[in-house]
């Protein structure tokens, strides 16, 4: 087949993903990662005899990505829920059974850094592009948030009243509510100071904010209300990626990532910062917090998830000259027996 017809036979079956993935709802990013692994299977494909079935070049493909590619078991697990996601969801022909050689991802144990690397990134993490990334990476720590929580809150979710924090469609889409604490409040009153600044100004100028789940376009006052601005809003505004409508959204998750980065490599110490979010709930069980409450604070689904953090039991357990007493080694003599004569 002509390369440039087979292209643009890719890019319409990407245009159907796009329109599924916007009456799906689902995450901008979620819609880039899909249908860049859509894109990439069917360029495969078109690589494989005619006679085979779709399942048997998507098996094919998938050994390709374990053999060939050497990719990860997360990277491998994504694109086989992305494919199979397009055959059921934009072809209405769900994959029927697939076997290809897929790698198995081991039971690891999460990477917690130690309180004295963490205080001392804390120390050491300055502010990025003009965001208040050191204060972000404060939040992660010490309320145990994923990275991409803090920059996606809005006015509303705080509630110095209250002293908790409201987080909205988290991971799985689950909302959960998290302490304030107190010293945390003087920081998040300065940056609503500097948030409302933007916001009056973009008022004036009828920039609205980019909403999720289509609110803004549900509710069109929300697109200029103080309670739905963003926390830490992003000094540009943008298109959104779907409507084009020009609008500001909240400061990418990259300038945290970065300054992390930045700061580690300063120190000579190797933390990322989901891994903030481990330090808090480990330093927090070792501390001898109750798991139930750690359980909500983290929004996880499961105990066993949390509990994967616990390791108190294991570290109990000392080395054994530490617990036996030794008698002192005491050096016996052993004479050789005496030769018996017998006389007659």
């Amino acid at each position: 087949m002509n390369p440039q017809i087979r292209e643009q036979n890719i890019e319409a079956l990407i245009q159907k993903g796009r329109a599924v993935m916007a009456l799906q709802d689902n995450a901008w990013s979620t819609e880039q990662q899909y249908l860049g692994y859509v894109r990439r299977f069917f360029r495969f494909a078109y690589t494989q005899p005619a006679k085979l079935t779709s399942e048997q070049k998507f098996e094919n493909w998938l050994t390709k990505m374990v053999l060939v590619d050497d990719c990860s078991v997360s990277t491998q697990d994504v694109a086989f829920a992305a494919i199979c996601w397009f055959y059921r969801d934009v072809l209405k022909r769900p994959l029927k059974d697939v076997n290809a050689l897929r790698a198995t991802k081991p039971k690891q144990i999460r990477n917690a850094p130690s309180v004295t690397d963490v205080q001392r990134l804390l120390a050491d993490v300055r502010d990025v592009g003009g965001y208040p990334t050191n204060f972000i990476t404060r939040i992660l720590y010490e309320r145990g948030m994923r990275v991409g929580e803090p920059v996606a809150l809005q006015v509303k979710d705080l509630r110095f009243e209250q002293r908790e924090i409201f987080i909205h469609a988290g991971k799985n889409k689950t909302d959960r509510i998290i302490a304030l604490p107190d010293e945390l409040v003087a920081d998040f009153q300065r940056q609503l100071i500097i948030a409302h600044r933007t916001f009056e100004m973009d008022c004036r100028n009828k920039i609205p904010l980019h909403l999720p789940n289509q609110l803004g376009k549900k509710y069109p006052e929300m697109r200029f209300s103080w309670q739905h601005a963003w926390v830490f809003p992003a000094h540009r505004t943008c298109a959104h990626p779907r409507t084009g409508v020009i609008g500001r959204w909240h400061m990418l998750k990259d300038y945290v990532q970065q300054a992390v980065r930045e700061s580690r490599r300063r120190l000579g110490i190797f933390v990322l910062p989901h891994e903030l979010r481990h330090g808090f709930a480990t330093h927090l069980l070792d501390s001898g917090i109750n798991l139930k409450a750690l359980q909500g604070a983290m929004g996880h689904k499961n105990m066993e998830t949390t509990a994967g953090y616990c390791h108190a039991e294991a570290k109990s357990v000392p080395c054994p000259s530490s617990r036996t007493r030794f008698n002192p080694v005491v050096t016996v003599e052993i004479s050789q027996p005496k030769r018996l004569e017998f006389h007659r």
